[in-house]
């Protein structure tokens, strides 16, 4: 039966709608409409290729393909949104710009950071802070998404977008390494680690609670800080799939411990001091508080999501070396269980990418760029693990018919 759907290259130059009743017809279709030497087509959705037509027979009609060669790097419409997004929005543009000035001039950004912030501190109106709606503080909503009505969800959003900033860089130095290239099982593998991360952080929301003051689940190193304060009052809502893997994800209380808030019941961030101090104290007492005024909102955005594992030089080389591991090595046994390997520990490497396990909030002044001798503790398992049980249980989740939807 023939069905109609959308294609579009990976640039979005153009986007066609057709009709087909078979995957072989999308592709000759999809031929005529663009010249690429090659062609495969992918899904936008997440960027999984199409190459079954039993598969392509249970596709909804106007679903959106992308149409590419066979080496590139697809980006899914949610990234591509989201470099859209970055566009239209004036304090995301800004801070690109200040990100530029902070690398080539570093010593004049953190004096001007520090001169800022003597001036304006004590001149900055804080009686609007505990006001919640745009429609209470308009002036703090300047420059923001339209779709933003309260003040926790921006800030939800801020933290949502930092923590998919580590999704899009974890995928494209993995993506573009050699391995993933030259090796069908790497590529199959590494796909396979990225869709169970994505899965992760949707069951989490993508860490969207620890930059919400509304989350009255809160980090510990935040008790000595915290005072009485009014309760939350709204939550976000979640959609039909973030709950089916958030309800698993409690039941199976996997993330709990960093799904917590760094933010007091008022909106005051506390810098949780540079790494080589190993603790979480600054002693110079850095703090912030985003929600009293749209100065302080724009310099939170220099406030940064520290990893004490770092993310390039230690965690991704880690992961790639377990990869090589277990598709080139000879079979190996799990020392636990002695069975053989067949995963990598996708949880700790997840929790040391995205969550408050290895990242810190700091003021720029306490982000010390330095390199670091921690190693990361993701390892191979096999199928006895109990963290590789967890994470399987949980891409089946979806699939649950009895899962309860809302």
């Amino acid at each position: 039966m023939m069905k109609g759907y959308k294609i579009t290259d990976n640039e979005r130059s153009k986007k066609y709608g057709v009709g087909s009743n078979s995957l072989q017809m999308l592709k000759n279709k999809a031929k005529l409409k663009f010249s690429i030497k090659d062609l495969r087509i992918y899904l936008a959705a997440d960027g999984c290729e199409v190459t079954d037509e039993d598969y392509f027979s249970t596709l909804e009609p106007q679903t959106l393909f992308i149409v590419a060669g066979p080496e590139t790097i697809i980006t899914t419409e949610s990234e591509f949104q989201f470099e859209q997004l970055k566009e239209r929005s004036p304090l995301l543009r800004v801070a690109d710009i200040v990100h530029d000035f902070m690398e080539q001039q570093p010593d004049k950004f953190l004096k001007m950071i520090l001169d800022y912030e003597k001036l304006k501190k004590p001149l900055l109106d804080y009686s609007k802070t505990h006001l919640s709606l745009k429609s209470e503080h308009s002036e703090w909503f300047l420059g923001l998404e339209e779709k933003c009505h309260t003040k926790e969800e921006a800030l939800a959003r801020r933290a949502q977008d930092r923590v998919r900033s580590y999704y899009y860089k974890t995928k494209d130095e993995l993506t573009r390494n050699v391995t993933y290239r030259q090796n069908i099982r790497a590529r199959r593998l590494i796909d396979a680690i990225l869709e169970k991360f994505r899965y992760l952080l949707i069951g989490c929301d993508y860490f969207s609670m620890i930059f919400n003051r509304e989350c009255k689940s809160k980090h510990e190193f935040l008790q000595k800080h915290l005072d009485d304060e009014t309760d939350a009052r709204r939550v976000v809502p979640c959609k039909k799939l973030k709950q089916i893997i958030k309800n698993y994800t409690i039941r199976n209380q996997i993330l709990d411990e960093w799904t917590v808030s760094l933010c007091s019941n008022l909106g005051d961030f506390y810098c949780q001091g540079p790494f080589s101090e190993n603790t979480n104290n600054c002693s110079l007492k850095h703090t912030i508080n985003p929600y009293a005024s749209r100065e302080n909102l724009i310099l939170f955005q220099v406030w940064n999501l520290d990893h004490q594992i770092e993310l390039s030089r230690t965690i991704l080389p880690s992961l790639l070396d377990n990869i090589r591991t277990l598709i080139s090595g000879p079979k190996r046994l799990c020392d636990l269980h002695k069975r053989q390997l067949v995963d990598v520990s996708v949880l700790e490497y997840f929790l040391e990418i995205f969550s408050l396990k290895n990242l810190k909030l700091v003021h720029i002044v306490c982000h010390e760029k330095v390199q670091r001798a921690n190693k990361s503790n993701g390892r191979l398992l096999c199928e006895q693990c109990h963290e590789y049980q967890i994470v399987k249980e949980l891409m089946d989740a979806q699939l649950d018919k009895e899962a309860p939807t809302y």
